[in-house]
């Protein structure tokens, strides 16, 4: 996809380099509220307020919150397609050209923490765009996922990274690069450093500590839940009631917050508005249920894989592709964690909290698989966040449930975090 004059970040003043600064400051200013405040808890008013400017006076560079962040978004993907231009135009063979990009990313990202360049959104409320607007970012990342593709298939071929599904492969390193900012801003700067040598290296060589190629184990992706019998209306308000979060979750996760209708989904479930309205007070109910069913779902997995009399390795590698099979199976969807953006700061906050929690029993699986010598010594908040931004990842591959096999599929998107990507020496 090649990036031509209508992709470019423009103003009303976009003649003179003066005007074009002020605009990427304003683009700066609204990316770290999104980023922290999500934008449907950023209002113009205080994007304003933050540049010291009127209101009006923003009005002359963009006329709409979704516009504006439409344009963060976009700003994001020229950042990053420089970036990715200038990894694959570096020297050397494809693993060479994936350190670069991992790099300049790792550089990016430290340094807009260190206030060293401006902000960038992170691309976690795309669904809250209009539709021509979800389509062309959506097809900037499709884009970034198919050059690294074809990387990994030219590294298949000059023997640099072994074999291993390209598509996938592709989607969970992006997954875990958009991911990256999540985690590293809570790293102290004199860390940063050595943490990102962490994340590169499970990246590169991946978590089993063996010699050996980690194999993984069949396992059974049946769905695990029942249906109610006779008039057991419990059972029935149950199924009722897990049918509109599942739905809830779907609209959520491919239309965000703001283009969510409830009128729509309870259409698409058959029911009438007053039966919805038994079982959900109103929006924001239902995306915090949503997210509560999330948290619940991860926790149940990964408890009950932390009981299985199996090796650590094996534990953390059935639980993530028990995430991912429900994820695009007959369980799913389950909503994705950037829908908590469009939460209140406080509510939010709350649930960041049990997210990190579902995130620290990853931590604990890791440990035990340190302790077990089945996986590597690594650094438990850099592995358990490589798993949480490959989970979080799964949706953007944008199969439809019924035209993938989940053991399989399963297989090929986490073997990267397993084996590592590059040719082992």
């Amino acid at each position: 996809m090649a990036y031509s004059d209508k992709n470019k970040i423009s103003s009303p003043f976009s003649k003179t380099n003066q005007h074009d600064q002020k605009y990427k400051t304003i683009l700066s200013a609204a990316s770290e509220l999104f980023n922290v405040q999500g934008t449907r808890g950023t209002t113009l008013s205080q994007i304003a307020d933050k540049l010291n400017l009127t209101k009006t006076s923003l009005y002359y560079y963009v006329k709409t919150k979704e516009e504006l962040t439409h344009q963060c978004y976009l700003n994001t993907c020229i950042e990053m397609q420089i970036i990715v231009n200038k990894s694959l135009a570096c020297p050397g063979s494809a693993i060479d050209k994936l350190d670069r990009l991992f790099r300049l990313n790792f550089e990016c990202w430290n340094d807009i923490i260190k206030g060293n360049r401006g902000h960038l959104a992170g691309l976690t409320e795309i669904a809250s765009l209009s539709a021509s607007h979800q389509d062309e970012i959506s097809q900037h990342y499709r884009h970034f996922v198919i050059q690294i593709k074809d990387l990994i298939i030219t590294g298949i071929k000059d023997g640099s990274m072994h074999a291993i599904h390209p598509g996938k492969a592709a989607n969970a390193i992006w997954g875990n690069i958009f991911w990256l900012p999540v985690w590293l801003y809570s790293v102290a700067e004199q860390e940063r450093e050595s943490a990102y040598q962490e994340w590169l290296k499970i990246i590169k060589f991946g978590l089993s500590n063996s010699a050996e190629h980690f194999e993984f184990k069949p396992m059974s992706f049946e769905d695990e839940h029942t249906a109610p019998t006779g008039f057991d209306r419990n059972e029935q308000n149950r199924k009722k009631q897990e049918a509109f979060l599942r739905v809830g979750s779907s609209f959520f996760n491919h239309k965000g917050f703001k283009g969510t209708s409830l009128d729509e989904l309870a259409k698409s479930l058959g029911v009438t508005k007053g039966a919805f309205y038994y079982h959900i007070k109103n929006k924001e109910d239902l995306l915090i249920q949503c997210i509560e069913r999330t948290f619940s779902v991860e926790q149940s997995v990964l408890s009950t894989t932390m009981a299985m009399d199996i090796p650590a390795i094996d534990k953390l590698a059935f639980a993530a592709r028990k995430m991912f099979a429900i994820q695009l199976g007959d369980q799913g969807p389950l909503i994705r964690y950037a829908t908590m953006w469009s939460l209140p700061v406080d509510k939010r906050k709350e649930m960041e909290v049990i997210a990190s929690e579902v995130r620290d029993l990853f931590g604990d699986m890791i440990r035990s698989g340190i302790s077990d010598k089945t996986v590597k010594a690594v650094n438990l908040l850099v592995a358990e966040n490589i798993i949480a931004g490959a989970i979080e990842s799964i949706p953007d591959m944008g199969i439809a449930p019924n035209e993938i096999d989940l053991e399989q599929g399963s297989i090929d998107f986490f073997d990267i975090f397993f084996n590592g990507i590059a040719t082992r020496s």
